[in-house]
């Protein structure tokens, strides 16, 4: 992009009124943001290259930087796309990430899609549509819905977990947890071959005391498969019959009916593959004290483990009787007995399947049809397995949507990687600091996502595959995005986009009285916003401004359209001050700014710095907001702004508005993204408080200021006080009992 570019393109603009044909507005937010995400995309802006691997070249660039992961909680996508609620922490994690790396990090911030499980199979039975199909539409929806936000992701890391290069490996993981056993004296995964060595040794003593020679070689996988973290068993289960599959307790309402679709949930026995996170509960609890997470996402697992002599806790229900899932690499014998696949037979496909809806059973004491019982040529196969062709049985159900949300962090680093799950050293450069360094995500998952994902990460760990004993250093919980929902008379949800409110308050939908109602925004209160409605009317950089501005990021916050001109306005005043509005030129001088604005810049550096750090948006754009007004009553005045506050306000605004300020950076003369540019440094000279104001009392009364330097001792103030004249007249003809001195904070006479 040449340095004439963006004025050139912002020429086609609408005219605007009163001759200002580069006012900022959404046409011209319009083409900033599509040109500047073009120019991120041809460039690579945001690739973030890895030591070693396909992803490697580059590295040399950012080889001494220290490394940063910085990561957003998996998306299911949904066949309505995003609503305004979704963005909030995805706005988060990459303001955060564009302002490290702006403090000189490698940064790593990547995003993929959690493309299988029951609500993406649903959603294709009720559109009569291949789940396959529906996933590739509605990520493509997604992912345009993300770009246009201006996220900086590295887009070569992307994945669906319904992609068979990703499955292959949530394949590979689940061999090596069926191939492991937790020892009971360390509490650590051990490959199953070391429990067999201590059997064959005489180390460990077989159940019943016979030697091992003796046992049959049916009676030794039955005592290995009985210590396996992955093994088989008759389960009390939550029986769905209408929709024919086995649900997970977080899959049935509190009514005892399945989430998806409102239908009556039994419960009985059937065989399952079950994972054994049970015996991981006392470091799954022990181990929350070596990261950084809210202490209420802490209470919770520990509430869930339970006590670790006795944990209240189940083992992990890893069986799904649906179509859309990952198929397990297992076979079973003659005998009925399981059959890991080996590696060079992964991934075991799922096949196509043009029927793949569940057969609904007709009462609570029917059996499962799988789907994929049906499928032509599945259930059975002829395989080598070392010991010549054999005929064995297909594992007909499917893992549950959760097995591909447990690793996914860690393919991020290595996605191309056909060899290793991740290569260790790239693993090693981003992982060895303890995990990923920022997680951000609802509080929504703050059990079971967290706690299947820690379990999967210690048996890696403890196998040697990831360098750090926990998956996340540091988790933030953003809040929810509230809006308003309405009811019919039935108690159901209207679309309340389609709600018409009169004009003394009342709402009805389709002629017939609802009741307002609030609510998360999202598809069950059908209370959505599109961000494409926001994106259209203001632009990407007022919706991001908006909701960085909303309040606290982990706090709920209501959605006000009606509060996003604020944001809209704050960036066209940020924009008056450096570009006129009538040549589209910057309006810059090399003039030196006053004291007063040089101090309110260094301050606003500090501030806004150590807000971005924090992840106090809110407060930074208060910040921001006040050394604007100044900027733009500046340049107003005259008639231009001095370079030395324009650059660094730009530098200081580019993580929340990328787009706006990629382009004022340009139209200042840079010929390069500010991507890579170094944050705003304070001088600490500027910033230096010169003096303290401290309240003088006379008998809890206030009756004048004085001034001092920062530090100042009580002897000093004392004696600055009895200097100044309004001292004498307050105590003239009284008796001081006592000067109370509270340095830089207050003084206060007590007189009689």
């Amino acid at each position: 992009m040449n340095g004439n570019e963006a004025t050139k393109g912002s020429a086609g603009a609408p005219a605007r009124s009163g001759g200002a044909e580069f006012r900022y507005d959404a046409a011209l937010a319009a083409q900033i943001e599509a040109r500047w995400q073009r120019h991120w995309a041809e460039n690579g802006t945001f690739f973030s290259p890895n030591p070693a691997g396909s992803m490697a070249q580059g590295f040399e660039r950012v080889a001494g930087l220290p490394a940063m992961y910085v990561l957003d909680m998996f998306a299911y996508p949904s066949g309505i796309g995003l609503h305004v609620g979704h963005p909030l922490g995805y706005l988060a994690t990459d303001v955060f990430a564009r302002y490290q790396r702006m403090n000189g990090r490698h940064v790593l911030h990547a995003y993929g899609y959690d493309a299988f499980g029951l609500p993406a199979e649903q959603f294709a039975i009720d559109t009569g549509q291949h789940p396959a199909v529906t996933t590739a539409a509605n990520i493509a929806i997604m992912r345009d819905q993300l770009r246009r936000l201006g996220l900086g992701h590295d887009t070569r890391r992307e994945f669906a977990t319904s992609d068979p290069r990703y499955y292959r490996w949530t394949q590979w993981i689940f061999g090596r947890i069926f191939s492991s056993w937790c020892d009971e004296r360390t509490g650590r995964a051990r490959p199953v071959a070391d429990l067999v060595a201590e059997y064959e040794s005489g180390a460990r003593p077989t159940p019943d005391g016979r030697p091992w020679a003796s046992l049959t070689d049916a009676e030794r996988r039955g005592i290995i498969d009985g210590k396996r973290l992955a093994y088989l068993s008759d389960e009390p289960v939550n029986w769905c019959p209408a929709l024919g599959t086995v649900l997970a307790n977080e899959e049935v309402t509190a009514q005892g009916r399945s989430d998806v679709g409102n239908h009556p949930v039994y419960r009985r026995r059937m065989r399952q593959w079950m994972l054994r996170i049970t015996a991981f509960a006392g470091r799954l609890a022990d181990d929350l004290d070596l990261v950084d997470w809210p202490e209420s996402i802490k209470r919770m697992q520990r509430h869930w483990i339970g006590e670790p002599a006795a944990p209240r806790m189940r083992d992990w229900l890893f069986s799904r009787q649906r179509y859309w899932g990952e198929p397990f690499p297992i076979v079973y014998d003659a005998d009925g007995l399981p059959v890991l696949l080996p590696d060079d037979m992964l991934p075991i496909v799922l096949p196509d399947m043009a029927h793949f809806r569940p057969v609904p059973a007709t009462d609570a004491g029917s059996d499962p049809v799988p789907p994929l019982g049906r499928a032509p040529g599945w259930s059975t196969v002829e395989l080598d397995l070392g010991s010549g062709p054999r005929v064995y049985q297909r594992e007909l159900n499917t893992m549950p949507q959760w097995a591909g949300s447990c690793w996914y962090y860690l393919r991020y680093l290595d996605p191309a990687n056909d060899e290793a799950l991740v290569d260790p050293e790239t693993e090693r450069y981003w992982m060895a600091r303890g995990g990923v360094d920022l997680y951000v995500g609802g509080a929504e998952h703050a059990v079971l996502h967290l706690l299947y994902a820690r379990f999967w990460h210690k048996v890696l760990f403890d196998l040697g595959y990831v360098s750090s004993p926990e998956p996340f250093a540091r988790l933030v919980n953003q809040g929810y995005v509230l809006a308003d929902a309405f009811t019919d008379e039935r108690g159901s949800y209207v679309p309340a986009a389609d709600v018409d409110i009169a004009r003394d308050g009342s709402a009805s939908y389709q002629g017939r009285p609802v009741t307002r109602r609030a609510g998360k925004m999202g598809k069950s209160l059908k209370n959505g916003v599109s961000p494409d409605e926001i994106y259209q009317t203001y632009g990407a950089d007022t919706l991001r401004v908006y909701e960085m501005g909303m309040g606290p990021l982990d706090a709920d916050r209501p959605w006000r359209p009606e509060d996003i001109t604020g944001a809209h306005r704050f960036l066209q005043r940020f924009w008056r001050a450096i570009v006129s509005e009538q040549t589209g030129m910057a309006v810059v001088s090399d003039q030196e700014p006053d004291r007063v604005t040089k101090e309110l810049l260094h301050a606003t550096i500090t501030a806004v710095g150590s807000d971005y750090g924090d992840l106090k948006f809110n407060t930074a754009i208060a910040r921001l907001t006040e050394l604007i007004s100044a900027a733009a009553r500046i340049t107003a005045r005259d008639g231009a702004l001095p370079r030395s506050i324009a650059e660094p306000v730009v530098l200081m605004v580019a993580p929340l508005a990328p787009h706006i300020a990629e382009e004022l950076w340009q139209r200042l003369g840079h010929a390069d993204t500010l991507a890579w540019e170094t944050f705003p440094r304070a001088d600490p000279e500027l910033t230096a408080v010169r003096s303290v104001e401290l309240p003088v009392q006379v008998n809890g009364r206030t009756r004048f200021v004085l001034t001092t330097h920062p530090g100042a001792d009580g002897a000093d103030i004392e004696r600055a006080l009895r200097a100044r004249p309004e001292f004498a007249t307050l105590t003239g003809g009284r008796c001081i009992e006592r000067i109370v001195i509270v340095p830089d904070r207050i003084v206060n006479l007590v007189l009689r």
